[in-house]
């Protein structure tokens, strides 16, 4: 709480922060696999009902509501953003906008700084300051929108083409790496699309290292499952 929301449409940088502390100290206490394994937990509970920011004031109902608010996702969603963002921009980065954004500065001291509040442009700020680079093209489609990206991949011979789905087809340049045997492969993707050589009578690991949030069917079908248990058993009671 060194930092308040602006707003409750803000709330999500308490609570995005919040949770994404704990994979980030499981990782300082235990290594990568249980920063990964906390993270794998979140994904799951992810539901994309509504954006994380509206971009209007709101209440903390509005934020709440379970039929129009992003509900949970300012917890989960929030998290994997900042993962992702971490990735992309690169930890000295990434912890140089974090002090800015809480602390109001790149060098916070006992005694220069003041609890302040805060608003997800703000972060934005914050990560153009420690980059040089405007992101803002990242947060407008992970948090200014409800659905995830979705990443498209097609063979060509011996190449794999991929190319970033967007809703409303908003710029979103967020690099993809590809593993074909031991290699991996950096794709810029500056344009939304990417190409690699990939023999098709090899393996293929698209993000390898799960530095990416994007849209699974995969976990679409988990949650549907354990939505369709859950009211089993609670009509079995």
């Amino acid at each position: 709480n060194q930092i308040t929301n602006l707003d409750w449409d803000d709330m999500w940088l308490h609570e995005g922060f919040g949770t994404y502390m704990q994979p980030l100290y499981a990782q300082y206490l235990h290594g990568d696999m249980a920063y990964y394994a906390e993270l794998d937990r979140q994904r799951a509970g992810i539901i994309n009902r509504a954006p994380v920011v509206s971009g209007t004031p709101q209440h903390e109902e509005d934020v709440y509501n379970k039929e129009r608010g992003p509900g949970g996702d300012i917890y989960v969603k929030g998290s994997l953003v900042l993962h992702s963002l971490r990735e992309l921009i690169g930890d000295a980065a990434f912890f140089d906008a974090t002090r800015r954004l809480v602390y109001g500065r790149p060098d916070p001291e006992p005694g220069n700084f003041e609890p302040r509040y805060a608003s997800t442009q703000d972060l934005v700020d914050a990560v153009t300051a420690a980059t040089g680079v405007d992101y803002s093209w990242f947060f407008d489609v992970y948090i200014r929108q409800a659905a995830l990206p979705e990443l498209l991949s097609q063979r060509e011979g011996d190449d794999l083409k991929l190319r970033w789905k967007v809703p409303g087809d908003k710029p979103f340049p967020m690099p993809v790496e590809v593993r074909g045997g031991s290699e991996v492969k950096r794709l810029p993707m500056q344009d939304g699309t990417g190409r690699v050589r990939a023999p098709a009578d090899g393996m293929v690991t698209i993000d390898p290292h799960s530095k990416v949030l994007r849209r699974f069917e995969h976990v679409e079908r988990f949650q549907a499952y354990r939505k369709a248990q859950e009211k089993k058993n609670a009509t079995a009671k």
